[in-house]
């Protein structure tokens, strides 16, 4: 996946830069859209120069990439912590852990990409199918190295269909209601052990 960061810090009070415009990217984002999104506004936001911002990120398209890698980084670690406490047995097993951890994401962490990326308006698909890829990527090397689970035949067009499925049906959700509709967070679940399941039997 293309690097959007020009300049990654090495010293604390840069560090401490780098993360708050971050953050305050997350918020704008959560709060506005992908369309008013500046870069301006997130470093106000931050409490930086408009420099400072640039020294680092390459514009809006970066700073959108980074937060879309720290948030997959929350995300494996949770499902790698979970996994130590829970062992999934199967693809199936493994899938419902991610959207189980994916939504518990959703509603604690702003602008978090799994869902919130298509949730703020028009967004660039090129960036959409980078961050699918790579969540699939690493999902997948989660679920062999860490889970130790079988080999997937032709896994990233199996884990890109059910990524994209999981996410159209989360998004439907927060449409239907502000919370998620219950019901169809609850589709989700089983139409992703179906899946992994029916590919299981096929082998």
């Amino acid at each position: 996946m293309p690097d959007g960061v020009r300049r990654r810090p090495t010293q604390r009070r840069s560090a401490e830069r780098f993360e708050r415009l971050l953050d305050a990217c997350a918020e704008l984002l959560a709060e506005a859209g992908h369309d008013a999104l500046t870069t301006r506004d997130v470093a106000h936001r931050a409490g930086v120069p408009i420099g400072t911002l640039y020294q680092f990120f390459d514009g809006k398209s970066g700073l959108l990439d980074e937060l879309a890698m720290r948030n997959l980084a929350i995300l494996a670690g949770r499902v790698r912590e979970r996994l130590a406490s829970e062992p999934a047995r199967t693809w199936a097993d493994a899938a419902v852990m991610v959207y189980e951890e994916s939504l518990a994401l959703r509603r604690s962490v702003p602008a978090f990409f799994v869902a919130d990326f298509r949730d703020t308006g028009a967004i660039d698909q090129g960036l959409v199918r980078r961050i699918d890829a790579e969540m699939a990527a690493r999902m997948y090397e989660l679920g062999t190295r860490e889970a130790g689970l079988p080999p997937l035949p032709d896994h990233e067009r199996v884990l890109l269909v059910a990524i994209t499925a999981s996410d159209g049906l989360l998004r439907l959700a927060y449409q239907s209601a502000e919370d998620g509709d219950p019901a169809v967070i609850a589709l989700g679940a089983r139409l992703l052990r179906a899946y992994f399941t029916d590919l299981a039997s096929g082998q």
